[in-house]
Formats: C-alpha cells, sequence, structure tokens
C-alpha cells in the first residue's frame, strides 16, 4: 500500500506581523493562492470560530492545528480551547515548548517538574480525546539541552513516558540547531506525529532568510532528502511550514512551499 503524500501548511505565526497589518481574511485568501492547503494558528486576532470557519472555507484551506499555551490543558480551559477548536474544524492543540520550562517559583527538585508535567498532559491528552481533540508539544532547542539529574534529556524523557495519545509536533529545524537528528525522533517514539515543523536552520545568523532548503552559510542545515521518507513511513500528515524571518510579508512563506513542492510534497 503506497503512503500518502503529507499535505503542506503554514504556522500562521510566520507571518504574524503581516497578518497585523492587511488583516486575517486577506492573509487566509494570500496563503491559499501560494498553494497551501492547510494552515495551523498561533492566536486568533480576535475572529470567532465561526468566523475561522468561513474564511478557511472560502479559501479551500482546512486546519491543521492551533498552538495553545499550556494553561489550556488544565481543568475548564481544556474543554473550552477544545469546543473552540472544532467549531472551526481542527482538533489538534499544540503546546509549544516556552511554555514547560520550570516555572521560577518551582521550590521541589527540578527531576520533579518534569515528572509533574509528564502527568499533566498524560492526563490532557485523556480529557481531550473526551471532547474529540489531541494534545501534543512542539519543540525548541533546549528540550534537547536540558537534562534530568541522571542526565536523561528532557525529551527523552517525556516521550518515553508520556502515553502515545500525548503528540509529538518535531520542529526539525529546532532539532537539528540542537545537534541531533529529527530521523531518529520518529524511529524512537513513532506514529505519534501527525505534523512535524518545517523549518531551516540557521537561527544564529542576522543574515538567515528561514527559507526551507537555505541554511545559513556554516551551519548544517535539515536533511530534507533524509527526513521525508522517514516520516512518511511515520504516518506524518502535514508538513507545517515555519519561517522565523520576514514576519511582515510572504517573502520567506512563498519560496518554502515551492521548496517542499519541489521536493514531491
Amino acid at each position: 500500500m503506497s503512503t500518502p503524500t503529507p499535505r503542506i501548511a503554514v504556522q500562521l505565526y510566520s507571518i504574524h506581523k503581516y497578518i497585523a497589518e492587511v488583516g486575517l481574511p486577506k492573509a487566509i485568501a494570500d496563503v491559499a493562492k501560494i498553494g497551501y492547503a492547510g494552515v495551523e494558528f498561533a492566536g486568533y486576532w480576535n475572529a470567532s470560530a465561526p468566523e475561522l470557519k468561513r474564511m478557511l472555507d472560502d479559501n479551500g484551506l482546512v486546519a491543521c492545528g492551533t498552538h495553545v499555551g499550556r494553561d489550556s490543558f488544565g481543568g475548564d480551559a481544556l474543554k473550552a480551547a477544545c469546543d473552540f477548536c472544532r467549531a472551526y474544524g481542527n482538533d489538534l492543540l499544540i503546546c509549544p515548548g516556552g511554555g514547560n520550562g520550570i516555572p521560577p517559583d518551582w521550590a521541589r527538585p527540578k527531576d520533579d517538574w518534569w515528572k509533574f508535567l509528564v502527568d499533566f498532559y498524560a492526563r490532557a491528552a485523556d480529557e481531550a480525546e473526551k471532547f474529540g481533540c489531541r494534545i501534543g508539544l512542539h519543540n525548541h532547542a533546549w528540550e534537547f539541552q536540558t537534562k534530568l539529574s541522571d542526565g536523561t534529556l528532557m525529551w527523552d524523557y517525556f516521550f518515553s513516558n508520556t502515553p502515545s495519545n500525548v503528540c509529538m509536533e518535531q520542529d526539525v529545524g529546532w532539532t537539528t540547531y540542537a545537534g541531533y537528528d529529527p530521523c531518529e525522533q520518529f524511529r524512537k517514539y513513532p506514529h505519534r506525529s501527525p505534523t512535524l515543523h518545517a523549518k531551516e536552520n540557521g537561527m544564529d545568523s542576522p543574515a538567515f532568510d528561514a527559507i526551507l532548503g537555505q541554511p545559513d552559510a556554516g551551519c548544517k542545515g535539515v536533511d530534507w532528502d533524509a527526513l521525508f521518507p522517514v516520516a512518511d513511513a511515520d504516518g506524518v500528515k502535514w508538513h507545517v511550514v515555519e519561517c522565523e524571518r520576514h514576519f511582515d510579508s510572504l517573502d520567506a512563506i512563498a519560496p518554502s512551499f515551492a521548496f517542499l513542492k519541489a521536493k514531491g510534497r
């Protein structure tokens, strides 16, 4: 049986300044004109769920996920977040890595925080399923740079101890930046990744344009040709482009889309 070709979406954080300038309806239309099949939200720019659904439907787009704060996974907030997402056609809620660091007022041993986090996500994933949604974690570099007292990477501890219904949204650019192989993460924690973040490496350089396939000179770029077959075999359904430059224009997301299409995505 052949593996379905993953679809291409864009994380709207990539153009958040552009959205602020032209408005969300026009930005959504512009994303569709480039050729994207979907979007991942990072905030809603004061739009209601019916308004979001109408914008997507009018442009032939679907929502493949959203980024939320970790507080959206607790208590009554989880049901509210899931209900809102389902109303515009989304069932995947991901917390980016910045929401998971040890709080400054945490007085217990550091290892206890990571144990708390594992339990918190496990409970949230079970609760989200009751509301027809999935939840998960998106990495930056620090998850590969933070260790427990026994030397275990935070990333490995988290995904070795959470159940498989806690989704893994790997940002392959940040994984590469941290010095690790994105392919290996899919092999170690298989079939947990409905989406991956397609990002290029080069964040340290002010000259870096963040266009996929164009790593900054002197740094190791993402090995896209190695990555694609591994991600496909894992069952990744969406490559979500995130470009952390040119937030005020389409100058990074348009050529990044063209790069993925040229690679057969």
